[in-house]
């Protein structure tokens, strides 16, 4: 129901509810609660696709310890299946993310639909589930995908917790990942040097400068 104590604000509902401004309380509710539990539903989701990438890795390094007793090809297939496996898993948490953001931001129209066109009192109640649930939700999914992005790509692992990890872990995870790909573009750039016949002590200053350049952009 619409508050005692705070009033409608015609001109504000108009600005910030946009196309949600002509839902009354009842639909403006229905449509943030709907929308709230999906959002919840696919982080459950999500979750399950790295439990399940836990045992991909699991199995990803007892196959690298079946090549120091058989040959390469007959593990070969296999490998390939986990990586099949491991691209399924991002890409259903990937859409994941699309689906729990767009359902996020929908959340925000209905928060602003109840509260400047219902003048309801307790909104900071919503705005409170919306930030701690429905964000922290959308940065656990993305975790998630940083985490199984780093598995497949055969980066090194940080040592903190990145799937379901606080905002503060996600993104220290993102920047770990693209210092691991500046890295990496750094060591192709030497080696393809050195596959030239080029020592890298004797490498010239605009090489350097060159491959410096490179490193850089791939971390922008």
């Amino acid at each position: 129901m619409t508050g005692k104590f705070s009033e409608k604000d015609p001109e504000r509902c108009n600005h910030y509810a946009r196309f949600m401004q002509h839902l009354n309380i009842a639909e403006a509710n229905t449509v943030f609660w709907l929308l709230f539990v999906i959002v919840l539903v696919l982080m459950c989701i999500s979750s399950l696709q790295y439990h399940n990438a836990s045992r991909s890795i699991a199995l990803g390094a007892h196959l690298n310890g079946l090549e120091r007793t058989i040959s390469e090809e007959e593990v070969r297939p296999e490998k390939k299946k986990v990586k099949r496996l491991r691209k399924h898993q991002l890409s259903i948490a990937s859409l994941c993310l699309v689906l729990a953001a767009t359902a996020t931001v929908f959340e925000c129209f209905a928060i602003l639909n109840i509260q400047y066109c219902d003048g309801e009192d307790l909104t900071q109640l919503y705005w409170g589930f919306w930030t701690l649930l429905s964000v922290g939700s959308n940065i656990a999914i993305l975790g998630v995908m940083v985490h199984l992005w780093i598995v497949l790509g055969d980066h090194e692992t940080p040592s903190w917790a990145v799937a379901l990890g606080t905002p503060v872990l996600v993104f220290a995870a993102l920047g770990f990942v693209f210092h691991s790909i500046g890295a990496q573009t750094w060591d192709r750039c030497r080696g393809k040097r050195v596959q030239e016949g080029e020592n890298p002590e004797e490498l010239n200053e605009t090489d350097v400068e060159k491959c410096d350049r490179e490193r850089s952009m791939s971390q922008a």
